[in-house]
């Protein structure tokens, strides 16, 4: 359990650092490129994003179980990093060549920008993240993506300087993909051997297939939305407003997911021996730890939208804040699924059904978006993402717990609720009191914090503090 803790603590760090660098660049990149060029930008990078899937066929997640499985056989362990590798290659250069054909018209407007996107599918079906991941590298991993985050702050403040510089806005996160691709290269090579010795690609179609399969459903409903929206009202403005709020949101989703990257492997491992009552604890605890973080959090961007808006992302976005209170809640509504899906689904080998309920959202966000862009543009889009993540999260909440029926524990969401109401009319004092954005936002962000641990440490005794304190004064002790 204390391994588990310590690799949660890196994998934690591995998540600030993810959340610390758009929130230092991004009030800087927002008011150099303004809306209309974030908007190209954004729009290649969904499009990449979207071959980017095709490259990995489903690699990151089948990898990451099967590497957990055989972690501790080297032998078996190198062997099955040659064959992912190798069916690594041949998707990435397939996905290469159907994001070259696809986006042919966006080659003659933006030929630098669809270059880079390519790139990106190329050099990021080759980061080996899923090696990463299911050997539990989590300290390696943190340490690795801080140093390639510090270079790409540098590179965002020494080159991106007026509008124009989009293009090397863009090649600045090839470039930090490179230099972690290059960081995890050289640790496979050193923690494997690669003999001479026949490949077995075709076993791993099958299951790889149902993966991709579910992988290519979610990114219909999570990219799509962007790709329908360019598409519908050709307006880079509105996909630039979208895409800002929705980063901005996803931004703070990183930290909460963290936890469910270090716990992967670890309940496949569980789910491999059939060791129920431990997973049942352990998601208990997680689904305890995500109410407790997630609400707090979304409860916060809701009623702060005006002031994040304007101080990250200056005036110019301001018609994105009605944006990101309609997505407010989705850091704790993805977190959640997430939980069902990589924490029992997945582990559990139960792929079908997952791909079941993630198919079910891809139809119902095609439907609303269809519907709503044409009436409301970036609102309509926005309205649809939250309402197809609630749908999958619930379909997959009733499947995980129909495998494992965790300890849903009712008082601690009720706790949580109450003490988040009371952010309503400290956010209000803070305003009658602070009369710029960023006063407002610091002190109310502050005053949230205190009293928010106030109010679960000392009244309500939340578990999930309680523990985190242990936690921290036996590392102190050590």
């Amino acid at each position: 359990m204390a391994e588990l803790k310590n690799k949660i603590v890196w994998q934690l760090l591995l998540s600030g650092s993810q959340v610390l660098l758009p929130l230092i660049t991004w009030p800087y990149i927002t008011r150099v490129l303004g809306p209309v060029n974030l908007g190209k930008v954004n729009y290649i990078d969904f499009l990449s994003q979207v071959f980017m899937i095709v490259a990995s066929f489903g690699i990151p997640f089948y990898a990451t179980r099967e590497i957990a499985y055989v972690r501790g056989d080297t032998l078996k362990r190198g062997v099955l990093v040659k064959e992912l590798i190798l069916l690594q290659g041949i998707f990435a250069l397939i996905a290469a060549g159907l994001f070259a054909l696809v986006s042919y018209k966006s080659w003659a407007e933006q030929p630098i920008l669809c270059l880079f996107g390519l790139c990106n599918i190329l050099v990021g079906s080759f980061t080996y993240e899923w090696y990463v991941q299911g050997m539990e590298h989590f300290k390696f991993a943190a340490v690795r993506t801080v140093f390639a985050r510090v270079l790409m702050l540098v590179c965002f403040f020494m080159l991106v300087n007026t509008s124009d510089d989009y293009d090397i806005y863009y090649a600045i996160f090839t470039f930090g993909m490179i230099v972690t691709a290059f960081i995890n290269a050289i640790k496979i090579v050193k923690e494997n051997s690669f003999e001479a010795s026949k490949v077995q690609l075709k076993k791993h179609l099958i299951p790889l297939w149902h993966f991709f399969l579910t992988s290519s459903a979610i990114t219909i409903y999570v990219y799509f939305d962007t790709i329908m929206l360019q598409f519908i009202t050709k307006d880079a403005l509105q996909v630039g407003l979208y895409t800002t709020a929705l980063k901005m949101v996803k931004i703070f989703l990183t930290v909460i997911i963290a936890l469910s990257t270090v716990l992967l492997p670890r309940m496949s491992y569980l789910a491999n021996e059939n060791k129920r009552e431990e997973i049942k604890t352990f998601l208990s605890k997680y689904f305890d730890l995500v109410i407790t973080a997630g609400l707090p959090v979304c409860v916060g961007l809701f009623l702060l939208s005006p002031e994040i808006i304007d101080v990250i992302a200056g005036s110019m976005f301001s018609p994105a804040v009605p944006l990101m209170r309609v997505l407010s809640f989705l850091p704790l509504i993805i977190a959640l699924s997430n939980m069902f899906c990589f924490q029992v689904l997945v582990p559990f080998k139960q792929e079908k059904k997952f791909l079941t309920a993630v198919i079910a959202g891809c139809m119902v966000s095609l439907s609303l978006n269809f519907i709503m862009i044409p009436l409301y543009a970036a609102q309509g889009a926005a309205f649809a993402s939250t309402v197809t993540e609630i749908v999958v999260t619930v379909l997959t909440g009733v499947m995980a717990y129909k495998i494992i029926p965790w300890k849903m524990n009712k008082k601690l969401v009720a706790q949580c609720m109450a003490a988040t109401i009371l952010f309503i009319p400290l956010v209000l004092l803070c305003r009658y009191i602070f009369s710029s954005s960023l006063s407002i936002l610091s002190a109310s962000i502050v005053a949230a914090i205190l009293l928010y641990f106030f109010i679960q440490y000392y009244i309500f005794k939340n578990a999930v503090l309680l523990e985190a304190k242990r936690y921290v004064q036996k590392l102190i002790k050590r």
